[in-house]
């Protein structure tokens, strides 16, 4: 996360100046740190924790940029007012997981009670690591004394199918989008005192798993350990495991983008594939070399050795300080050239000022986006300002800024070109496919001329056909289609193909309610051929979902209202 004091305009920088906080009744001060070495509180009074929640709340409603952009004010007030009542009838853990609920209640990812990285929570561990892959939860590495379960697939946790856990954990995940759910949900199934919460455990220090391993499935009860590391302050953690235990990767080494987490700037040149791979898992400098030199040292090694691709690996850069980006995005870019290619790959982990080099590396470089999209949007509520609850210490987060990177966008996140799923025989096997997809990459055919060669070979119908089939093409399946088929409509009324251009505009409206783009292609495709009452609607619809909108106001006034 990224706390600056002060925000500087900066070269490639899109985000606009944060407005000053708006004027607040007067809070408490935020708690000091803890002295180090003290432990999580265990006894405290319904009266303590009132406290707690009464701080955490106001310290939200003073602190935030725009407390209720996704919660209404009367919801917010509800839900702290409701666990204040119940304060006195809950346990400790179900205390805690009330204020994570409210504070995923806001609807941003800055803004949050997590445990991963405060050890004040005092929720234990159970002994296991679990990853959701492309094919499911799996018990990714796990204490000697659980080695047996390593590698096993869970089907349910206290008899509740995976699915539907997941779901309830959600509840309880700040989040920009929906691949925070996918990097933070394994973290809180983890932990017993969150699964006795969610009623997904009947005990606090144990949890029933429902396993498949290969032919075998079982119920095993596993019993809580310790409370796990933090994780690293700007570093996805889901890929460290604690010395000694046992990981079901089966290979000597892990895979290169696995290598070294912790190690923030990392260049290796991959001669024999004629790439020059590097990664940041921080957005920061480190010893005697500022994030600018990093770059810098990235376009050197690429104009004396001329790779094919540079890979500029951010999966597990979960944040940092973006300020600092502005000097090492400008080098990238010169490092690309008519020989010398650009592959950016992401993943959930990547998140907060990661995005911003995402949306800087979008919008100014030809760059390839491959992988999975990451947990920030391009435009969100940021900027944590951490404090600390009086009683308990357990650590709050409340976003205080926000960053506007990427225009007007409402985008959930800065899509890929190529999305690759990451399996658990992928891992298990020591594989990285995206990297072997930067390897083996050859640009995707686009939609519109798909679907106008579609269309020119059997009309509509066959348009519609491969729009299905474009749609259901794994590798797509992050493009923002709620924009390009719209745009596809258009270009094939452009293109002489009237009935195919009004069949895919209805369905772009009817596949996408909530796409002003839709609504709009619709209305103008409808009108020009032929159909005044489906463009009227269209343009009524447009009207709905953005009043200001100017491009449909003919269409309406045509029909007289």
């Amino acid at each position: 996360m990224i706390s600056p004091a002060v925000r500087i305009a900066a070269i490639l920088l899109a985000a606009a100046a944060p407005a000053a906080l708006p004027a607040a009744a007067p809070a408490a001060q935020p708690a000091a740190p803890p002295p180090a070495g003290e432990g999580p509180v265990y006894t405290l009074s319904a009266q303590q924790w009132r406290e707690d929640l009464r701080f955490m709340a106001d310290e939200m409603r003073r602190r935030h940029k725009n407390l209720y952009h996704a919660v209404s004010k009367e919801a917010f007030d509800a839900a702290v007012a409701d666990l204040d009542a119940r304060i006195p009838s809950l346990q400790r853990n179900e205390i805690v997981v009330g204020m994570m609920r409210i504070a995923a209640m806001v609807g941003d990812g800055h803004t949050r009670v997590d445990p991963r990285k405060d050890t004040r929570f005092g929720f234990r561990s159970l002994p296991l690591r679990l990853y959701l892959f492309e094919d499911g939860l799996y018990v990714r590495a796990a204490a000697p004394a659980q080695a047996a379960l390593v590698g096993a697939k869970v089907l349910a946790i206290g008899g509740v199918p995976t699915e539907e856990a997941i779901g309830r954990a959600d509840t309880l995940i700040s989040r920009d989008n929906a691949m925070a759910t996918k990097l933070v949900a394994p973290v809180y199934l983890d932990m017993p005192d969150i699964l006795h919460a969610l009623k997904l455990s009947d005990r606090r220090d144990s949890a029933a798993l429902k396993l498949q391993k290969g032919k075998r499935t079982w119920t095993v009860v596993v019993p809580a350990g310790e409370i796990a590391a933090p994780w690293p302050d700007d570093t996805d953690g889901s890929f460290i495991t604690p010395e000694g235990w046992v990981d079901a990767r089966t290979t000597p080494k892990p895979p290169l983008w696995l290598e070294a987490p912790l190690d923030f700037h990392r260049m290796v040149p991959l001669p024999e594939r004629r790439t020059l791979y590097t990664q940041l898992n921080e957005v920061t400098g480190v010893k005697d070399e500022s994030l600018a030199d990093f770059g810098r040292k990235i376009r050197k090694e690429a104009e004396r050795t001329n790779p094919e691709k540079i890979v500029v690996d951010l999966r597990l850069n979960f944040g940092g300080n973006w300020d600092l980006r502005s000097g090492y995005i400008s080098e990238l870019i010169k490092a690309e050239d008519d020989d010398t290619h650009l592959f950016v790959l992401s993943a959930r982990g990547s998140f907060s000022a990661t995005e911003a080099i995402l949306v800087d590396l979008r919008r100014l470089s030809k760059a390839v986006f491959l992988g999975e999209p990451a947990s920030s949007k391009p435009n969100h509520y940021g900027d944590g300002y951490r404090s600390r609850l009086p009683n308990s210490q357990i650590a709050i987060q409340t976003s205080i800024y926000w960053n506007q990177l990427s225009g007007q966008s409402t985008l959930p996140w800065t899509g890929v070109h190529v999305a690759v799923p990451y399996s658990f025989a992928d891992y298990a096997a020591g594989r990285d496919p995206v990297l072997e997809a930067v390897f083996n990459y050859a640009p995707a055919p686009l939609l519109f001329p798909t679907l106008l060669d579609a269309a020119k070979a059997g009309g509509a119908p066959a348009a519609l056909r491969a729009l299905a089939d474009y749609r259901s093409v794994t590798a797509y399946r992050y493009l923002n289609f709620a924009q390009i088929v719209p745009g596809a409509a258009e270009g094939l009324y452009g293109a002489g193909q009237p009935e195919a251009a009004l069949a895919v505009a209805e369905e772009a409206a009817r596949a996408y309610p909530d796409s002003v783009d839709a609504w709009v292609v619709l209305a103008y495709v409808a009108r020009r051929t032929g159909h005044p009452d489906g463009a009227l609607a269209a343009a009524r619809r447009t009207i709905q979902l953005d009043p200001n909108n100017r491009s449909v106001k003919d269409i309406i006034a045509a029909a007289g209202g």
